[in-house]
């Protein structure tokens, strides 16, 4: 299987996974959200909005899916691979967005003493919900390690979060029984806290892609294996980024000045054959220079 091949059946794979993810959040905040309001619940309600929260996210990886399957243009030399990561940035603004409105209302709630007395019956929602949650964030979880998909990574992050959130509401009901009216409203606050928590984790793995960053240490690795080449004396400059999964190096290396262009040129492959084996590196860029002893 060629490259455009594999990358196409890699994002076809992921865009399954994303539309699972909608069809079972849109089926789950249906019925969180009735629950919440005929159970009178203000965890289930929270665990509704959240669920709600995560179909507009899916949707946005789906996009940012889609978007990135189109190969390089005149435009995008590299092609369209961060729109991957741009769309895991925006799905954990929407999650801080979320989050802080919950906490908030929460908040409030404690401060006016405005508690409600959850209905029994919503301890079979919540429980249905997370067996359900449980069995889809397996396969998605399974999907993202196979196809390297950092959007569909993110997602089945935030189901994780998501059976935590239904497990916790599990709780609500038994506020009557221990007779703390404020339980359930305490349960949404904390519900907005793990959100906001993984919002933050999405936020910086796609902000560290975005801006370019990439593993010093990994870049120390590239060096050592390089210089075990026989004939490479120094590596003065490495530098890499990620585009989608692909990694993309440039490296200078020093060689003997007396060499010819042909054995410098076969060295610069040899350099390249060594990062593709061992690290999978995408793309590099090999400069030749002559050794000059300090």
């Amino acid at each position: 299987m060629n490259e455009n091949s594999h990358t196409k059946n890699r994002t076809s794979l992921a865009s399954r996974g994303a539309l699972l993810g909608i069809l079972v959040y849109l089926i789950l905040a249906l019925a969180k959200l009735l629950s919440g309001y005929f159970f009178h619940s203000a965890t289930l309600h929270a665990d509704g909005l959240n669920n709600l929260s995560d179909i507009i996210s899916s949707l946005t990886v789906l996009l940012g899916l889609r978007l990135a399957k189109r190969p390089a243009d005149q435009d995008h030399f590299f092609g369209h691979d961060k729109y991957e990561a741009l769309s895991s940035f925006i799905v954990s603004l929407i999650m801080f967005s979320l989050g802080f409105n919950v906490i908030r209302q929460g908040l409030m709630t404690l401060y006016n003493q405005s508690f409600s007395q959850p209905d029994q019956r919503s301890f079979w929602i919540g429980l249905s919900s997370t067996i359900i949650l449980y069995l889809t964030y397996n396969y998605l979880r399974s999907l993202a390690q196979k196809t390297k998909s950092m959007g569909l990574s993110a997602t089945s992050r935030d189901m994780r979060n998501d059976i935590l959130i239904s497990a916790a509401s599990l709780l609500s009901p038994l506020s009557i029984y221990l007779k703390l009216p404020a339980l359930d409203t305490l349960i949404s606050i904390i519900i907005g806290a793990i959100i906001m928590t993984s919002a933050y984790h999405v936020f910086a793995e796609s902000t560290f892609v975005l801006s370019d960053a990439f593993d010093k240490d990994q870049l120390i690795h590239y060096k050592e294996k390089v210089l075990m080449h026989p004939k490479v004396l120094d590596v003065p400059k490495i530098r890499a980024r990620m585009n989608g999964q692909h990694t993309y190096v440039d490296i200078v290396i020093n060689i003997d000045g007396n060499l010819s262009v042909y054995e410098s040129h076969k060295i610069t492959e040899e350099v390249e054959a060594i990062l593709l084996y061992n690290y999978g590196v995408f793309d590099i860029d090999v400069h030749v220079e002559p050794y000059q002893k300090v």
